[in-house]
């Protein structure tokens, strides 16, 4: 009876690190809510572990020898991963792999533990130490887990933005079929360190290659993805200075025609003040003034690279007759230019869809940025029709705004940004935190 209360208990012990680490390699990237139900699933599986397998052997249903505990550990992992996988499906693959690479580093330890015990301990006697055996294994997992956790941080938060379903689909199996293939082998009561030293070591060595071809893999799709998203930007920079040329061009157009008529039109002032009509004279200069400011493009920002960016739209809603409010004091270089550009030019598109729908008196845009303690605050504030309802807390699960998502994912990912959107008072806000200070530069 003791005899099995301590090994059970010895084994059980050996299974919570794996445990942690399944839970642990995936923190990072789950939200609040998640991690909350993904921990008590786990507690629950983890007790109800210890009362089934303790009545496992008590009732019988197991015989007390080392092979049942083999059977349980090539098991006792499927619960976890079932609930993980309801509670965060979207990355059931990735859980998947983790439990596979998880089993190869198990088969690591265990090859060079039980050989090392071997040579002390003769193979009769082993499962009478079992429970040494296991709490010696326990205390090595855990010393190199770090090691586990490193890779997976890095093939999993780094690039967790990257669209890899299809990828993990498949290379997920990889790491789980060769342990289970490797553990199916071992399924033979004793210690079976000595007999399969040559398929364990091709064991290990297949699953150092499989990190490293997920970890090179991952390392390329993330680069080429990465090239696809500067081609994109570069794209988006040359439309939007094709557009600023343009506007330009139809700048200095208006420019030739004011030339033109100007001196027609100092004769008509001159005339006016010749004949003292001052208010006619001041109405004449204000009309010729209206007529030059339109000639010149507004400088909106100091920043070149966000101004080309931003002006096309923020002309054409001007031309529209929509009223904008603008305070972007931006320096005149920024590390996220172009990027930040680049959504400011697409907020401001898809703001233009919304304004140019309703009547003149009620367009409205607000576009700034502020430093903040957090760093730098950029919003984006467009009127929205007065019968939407307002309060929406997350506009960014409606189809029109949820377009910007990618961008804002990519940008919040590359820049450690934060970003929301919703709807207050009848505006519709986008708003990016980001991490730098303006003044420091």
């Amino acid at each position: 009876m003791s005899a099995i209360v301590l090994t059970t208990a010895s084994f059980l012990l050996s299974i919570l690190p794996p445990t942690c680490i399944q839970y642990l390699a995936f923190r990072p990237i789950l939200q609040e809510p998640q991690k909350s139900r993904v921990w008590r699933s786990y507690a629950t599986i983890f007790i109800a572990e210890i009362v089934l397998f303790l009545a496992f052997f008590q009732t019988g249903w197991l015989e007390f020898r080392f092979l049942s505990y083999k059977k349980l550990l090539l098991s006792y992992w499927i619960p976890y991963f079932l609930a993980f996988s309801l509670i965060s499906r979207p990355y059931a693959y990735q859980n998947l792999f983790v439990a596979g690479m998880q089993g190869i580093y198990t088969t690591t330890i265990h090859a060079v533990l039980m050989n090392l015990t071997l040579l002390v301990i003769p193979r009769s006697a082993f499962f009478a130490h079992l429970p040494i055996y296991l709490i010696l294994y326990t205390a090595l997992y855990v010393l190199f887990s770090p090691l586990l956790l490193i890779f997976f941080d890095r093939i999993f938060l780094k690039y967790r933005s990257l669209p890899l379903l299809a990828f993990w689909k498949y290379a997920a199996w990889l790491p789980i079929l060769l342990s289970m293939y490797t553990g199916a082998l071992s399924l033979k009561d004793g210690p079976l360190a000595h007999e399969y030293l040559i398929p364990r070591v091709f064991h290990i060595l297949a699953g150092l290659f499989i990190a490293i071809i997920i970890y090179k893999g991952m390392k390329l799709i993330a680069h080429q993805v990465d090239l696809q998203r500067k081609n994109h930007l570069l794209a988006a920079q040359m439309d939007a200075l094709s557009n600023y040329t343009s506007l330009l061009q139809d700048a200095q157009k208006r420019m030739s025609i004011f030339r033109h008529d100007s001196r027609h039109q100092l004769r008509l002032l001159s005339e006016l003040i010749g004949q003292g009509d001052e208010k006619a004279a001041l109405a004449f200069l204000k009309s010729i003034d209206t007529e030059l400011a339109q000639t010149q493009l507004q400088q909106w920002t100091k920043n070149k690279a966000i101004n080309t960016a931003v002006t096309p739209g923020l002309e054409k809603l001007k031309i529209a007759g929509a009223k904008i409010i603008a305070d972007l004091p931006f320096p005149q270089s920024l590390p996220f230019e172009i990027d930040l550009g680049h959504i400011l030019a697409k907020a401001l598109n898809l703001s233009a869809q919304i304004l140019l729908s309703l009547p003149k008196d009620q367009r409205l845009l607000i576009i700034g940025a502020t430093p903040i303690h957090q760093g730098l605050l950029v919003y984006v504030k467009h009127q929205v029709p007065p019968e939407i309802p307002d309060n929406k807390p997350d506009l960014l699960r409606e189809e029109l705004y949820g377009q910007l998502v990618p961008d804002l994912n990519a940008f919040s990912l590359t820049y450690e940004a934060t970003f929301r959107y919703d709807l207050h008072e009848h505006l519709a806000s986008l708003y990016i935190t980001i991490p730098y200070q303006m003044d420091g530069k």
